[in-house]
């Protein structure tokens, strides 16, 4: 038997740690193994669909679900007992973790967004509620959808792609219609839409955001 991680509504990577020191270290560091990328894989809660949901981002060498390969940046739902492994080589699968559902694991009931309730941006997953500077913010279902992927992926770049699939599933929304749910969400949540202090909207050719908090 292995160590035990417990897990929260934080968005948990699992990756080997870069050697820059103004790098952030993963949640799950993987030491000693060149096979595993630096942003290998994730672990995170959706209330969307209850469950805890795992992503492969990017690796090199693949992430395995009970023995299959996931396609890159697509969640899939984890149910107790199942098998991640991290990187195939010579048909062996370097590092493997199982997942277990027990007390131990914990859900959106167990911990929320914990900026000061009375100053700034606060976050209930659990309640499904946003209050701004101790007032709450009055959301529609999908506003808070589209914050919720955003809050799941906080501090990272999040693409169109991937707000679409989470909050609109496989029939997708346009790159128009989430836009338009961003700005909502600003008018709402930002002192100043024109100039946001959350939701980020970084440079590039495919339009990502970032949620800061």
């Amino acid at each position: 038997e292995g160590d035990e991680i417990l897990l929260g509504t934080d968005s948990f990577l699992i990756a080997r740690p870069s050697k820059k020191p103004d790098v952030i270290p993963p949640n799950i560091e993987i030491l000693g193994d060149d096979y595993i990328s630096r942003n290998h894989a994730e672990i995170y809660y959706s209330s969307i669909k209850e469950c805890f949901m795992l992503r492969d981002r990017g690796s090199r060498h693949g992430t395995f679900l009970n023995g299959h390969m996931l396609e890159t940046d697509q969640s899939y739902p984890l149910s107790d007992c199942d098998s991640i492994g991290l990187a195939k080589i010579s048909g062996q699968i370097r590092v493997i973790f199982k997942f277990r559902e027990s007390e131990g694991t914990l859900g959106p009931d167990d911990i929320e967004a914990q900026p000061p309730k009375d100053k700034g941006l606060s976050i209930s997953l659990a309640a499904r509620k946003v209050s701004v500077n101790g007032i709450d913010a009055k959301l529609t279902k999908k506003e808070f959808d589209v914050l919720e992927v955003l809050y799941n992926n906080r501090g990272n770049a999040c693409s169109l792609d991937d707000i679409s699939w989470e909050v609109w599933g496989a029939k997708g929304a346009s790159d128009e219609l989430i836009a338009k749910h961003i700005s909502r969400l600003r008018k709402k949540i930002d002192d100043d839409s024109a100039n946001p202090r959350y939701i980020i909207t970084l440079p590039g050719r495919h339009k990502c955001y970032r949620l800061d908090l």
